[in-house]
């Protein structure tokens, strides 16, 4: 059973991983493009790999670690452990009440544009370069890295 939750636990690393390397590419073209299209088309995966790719993966990471805590001996109050924790929280409420929030802006405004019949807009363009993507995506990157660090070396906690 250990070894099945560790795949799962790893599994769900890999697909945050994977979905925030994705997510964080297509945010650096919608922030060069002024194409209404390349704008809808981006954040409309972006919105995708969030909600396909890193939830779940984030959730099985939770589930998975949750349970291997437990069946590995470990206590609930190492500090590392305690760390991971409040580091998932963090990252989630950034993915889904800033991040989200911000491709599904970009999305519906370029659908919008479109809609109107206007294919390129230089608003639309400043407004998937602001700031919020890459701060925020960065913060997320370094609390992935964060957790990779925790999981590896474990700081305080038994090997």
């Amino acid at each position: 059973m250990y070894k099945t939750l560790l795949f799962l636990h790893i599994l769900g690393v890999f697909l945050i991983v994977g979905g925030a390397g994705v997510a964080t590419a297509l945010g650096i073209k919608m922030s060069k493009s002024r194409r209404a299209q390349t704008i809808a088309d981006m954040s409309s995966l972006s919105i995708a790999a969030e909600r396909y790719v890193i939830t779940p993966g984030a959730i099985l990471a939770l589930v998975a670690g949750t349970f291997l805590v437990h069946r590995s001996g470990h206590q609930f109050n190492e500090f590392w452990i305690i760390a991971a924790y409040v580091l998932w929280v963090i990252a989630i409420t950034i993915g889904w009440a800033i991040l989200g929030r911000h491709s599904a802006r970009l999305h519906r405004r370029a659908n919008e544009l479109l809609a109107s019949g206007v294919q390129e807009d230089d608003e639309l363009q400043k407004e998937a370069a602001a700031p919020v993507g890459p701060v925020f995506g960065a913060v997320q990157n370094v609390i992935l890295l964060a957790f990779i660090y925790l999981m590896v070396v474990r700081p305080g906690g038994k090997f």
